[in-house]
């Protein structure tokens, strides 16, 4: 066991590369669980959450924005720098590519149906 951390993603659409900033986030979704309480019986109610995905790409000459607010039922690929590797499919954009032109940088939500570890 080595102990490395993960310090770095690498994020894929469809086979495409997006330069991102340091801290994407990737919340592989399942379920949300609700305690109930019946006299002194504890019960729970279970809500699905979608995976997600949050990244701040940087905008280089080969990012456009408005296709990025296009993005549907995609491929995605969550490269850990540990070795851990996450493909999202049937992935989307959740809002469209908002630019800071000050920063040089597209903020990227996205869901998915799937997301599994490679």
């Amino acid at each position: 066991m080595s102990g490395r951390i993960t310090g770095v993603a690498t994020i894929k659409v469809d086979g495409q590369e997006f330069p991102t900033e340091r801290g994407a986030t990737l919340d592989p979704g399942g379920v949300n669980r609700t305690t109930k309480m019946a006299g002194r019986r504890v019960y729970w109610v279970e809500e699905p959450i979608p995976p997600t995905l949050q990244a701040i790409v940087m905008h280089t000459e080969d990012i456009d924005i408005i296709e990025i607010g296009r993005i549907r039922d995609a491929t995605v690929l969550f490269e850990c720098d540990n070795g851990q590797d996450y493909m999202l499919t049937g992935a989307f954009t959740t809002e469209s590519g908002q630019l800071n032109s000050g920063e040089g940088q597209v903020r990227l939500n996205m869901a998915a149906r799937t997301c599994e570890r490679v």
